[in-house]
């Protein structure tokens, strides 16, 4: 009875010691292009969000969201983070600002707590490499904007708590009357942006 429960014991730390040993999966590497539209009128997909399944890590948000990232000599607080691409099919206006029809990369900035700035997001228009093509690459999180990309609006961001947890970066679009709501949902936080048609 004693030796069986050895092998017993012994056969349960083996497979445990096997789990625990298991490769990581990058679930970064993973990550896939989404699309999210929204027609206007005639026009078909006048808004159109493309954008990387990001998953959710905590701690590297909140150095984007404080600016402050001791662990990796400030990689991840110090670089612009192109998160999706929008294409216009028609004329909008956002922040302000009024935006023809075209591409546009959505960037966020990392909060800069030395000039007191918290993190920003502005869309920089460019011209894809071909036609209906994109900048982002599934599988790399960290992809640059496009060289060509010209940033024509910024504007403050701040993404709320307290949402029910996703584990990867959810972004919708929204009809509101003459609006089209941007909603991002990340983790634990949410951010709506609108851009007003023409």
């Amino acid at each position: 009875m004693f030796a069986a429960t050895l092998f017993v014991c012994a056969a349960t730390a083996l497979a445990q010691e096997g789990q625990t040993q298991a490769p990581r999966v990058d679930k970064r590497k993973l990550t896939t292009i989404q699309t999210a539209a929204i027609d206007a009128g005639a026009t078909k997909n006048a808004v159109e969000v493309r954008y990387l399944n990001l998953p959710w890590g905590e701690a590297t948000f909140g150095y984007i969201e404080t600016g402050i990232d001791p662990r990796n000599n400030g990689y991840y607080s110090g670089r612009a983070w192109p998160i999706a691409h929008l294409t216009l099919a028609a004329p909008a206006t956002f922040a302000g600002t009024q935006l023809a029809p075209g591409d546009y990369a959505v960037i966020i900035t990392p909060a800069n707590p030395k000039e007191n700035k918290g993190m920003m997001l502005a869309l920089a228009s460019f011209k894809p490499a071909d036609a209906g093509g994109t900048f982002l690459q599934a599988g790399n999180v960290f992809v640059e904007a496009p060289k060509d990309a010209t940033v024509v609006v910024t504007t403050p961001i701040k993404f709320d708590k307290g949402a029910p947890s996703v584990d990867h970066l959810v972004i919708e679009t929204q009809r509101m009357g003459q609006a089209v709501a941007l909603n991002f949902h990340y983790g634990d936080r949410t951010l709506v942006e609108k851009l007003t048609l023409k």
